[in-house]
């Protein structure tokens, strides 16, 4: 694994309530039974899955200088994360999140941005990504002083660099359409790989039909394009013009879709820095997200690399289809 992958996106400090079935009145109390502390965020969990795959990153987030900033720095060098171009910050707090889980299974979330709204271009180490061979940008949407123009700027900076540039947002349907085409449309024509999910490609483009959202992207610029359609699987386009329909993996036991998207990206960027083609980089993203999946947390269930492949052996699904 050479090639030199740097992550630059979100972070947060997870507290999850179990189990949280009614909130106080002011001044009330209320108990709850268990808390459980983990770190989340596109680009540490992609960042974690990598180095459980035993791929080699580094991890560019923004933290506050308080002991939730220390956590997510000890969790990312735990698996092996390099954390020499992380941000501390002296002025914002590190992004957390509680989570009230109830025992019916959905979940309410009580969440401050924090640094995650302050990361700007100019804290980033540059001469980190001038180093990378891959550059992954994720957690476009909610990062207010990153997104759009100076993100396209460190795209463009990292390709002229002669790296890999690849992208991934964070559905935020209260977001008006105009102010997602203006945020990703300067990101675009600096784009190897952009990876939306179906309802962020809708929310793009306003279009529902797959093909025509891969169109779109490409013809704004993006050179190779994956549309994720969850269990379904993704469609994908190539920069010469190719079209396939890639199955997702059977999974019989999902029990937790937290950070499956990510754990997708992980797969896919471990394909990049294997050489595989870009339907194999999919397949692989399809794969390591079926481990997620079955287990509880985004990171808890990925295995090394080699497990994930020998499961595509003899796993059902993965199936590629010419569209």
């Amino acid at each position: 694994m050479g090639k030199r992958i740097v992550n630059v996106g979100i972070c947060t400090v997870d507290a999850i309530g179990q189990y949280v079935d009614q909130y106080p009145q002011r001044r009330g109390l209320v108990f709850f039974d268990r808390l459980t502390l983990t770190t989340g965020g596109n680009a540490v969990n992609c960042s974690i899955a990598l180095g459980k795959l035993g791929v080699g990153c580094e991890a560019i987030v923004k933290v506050g200088r308080d002991i939730f900033g220390e956590f997510v720095c000890e969790e990312l060098a735990r698996h092996g994360v390099g954390l020499e171009g992380v941000i501390r910050s002296d002025d914002a707090g590190t992004p957390f999140t509680f989570v009230c889980a109830h025992r019916d299974g959905e979940r309410s979330f009580i969440h401050t941005p924090g640094t995650n709204a302050t990361l700007r271009f100019e804290d980033i180490d540059l001469a980190r990504i001038e180093r990378a061979d891959i550059v992954f940008v994720t957690g476009t949407m909610v990062m207010a002083r990153l997104d759009g123009e100076p993100t396209a700027r460190l795209l463009e900076w990292a390709r002229r660099s002669g790296a890999i540039t690849m992208l991934d947002t964070v559905y935020a349907d209260t977001v008006p359409r105009d102010t997602w085409r203006r945020t990703l449309e300067p990101c675009l024509p600096h784009l190897d790989y952009f990876v939306p999910s179906l309802p962020e490609a809708r929310l793009l483009t306003g279009q529902d039909d797959p093909l025509a959202m891969l169109a779109r992207f490409q013809q704004a610029g993006c050179r190779n394009v994956v549309i994720k359609l969850d269990a379904e699987g993704a469609v994908c386009g190539d920069s010469a013009g190719g079209r396939w329909r890639v199955g997702a993996y059977r999974v019989e036991n999902a029990v937790d879709a937290t950070g499956a998207g990510d754990t997708w990206c992980a797969g896919f960027l471990a394909g990049l820095a294997q050489d595989l083609s870009f339907v194999e980089c999919v397949r692989l993203g399809h794969a390591v997200a079926a481990h997620c999946v079955q287990h509880t947390g985004a990171s808890a269930g990925i295995p090394p690399l080699e497990d994930v492949q020998a499961f595509q052996g003899r796993a059902a699904g993965g199936r590629v289809q010419p569209v």
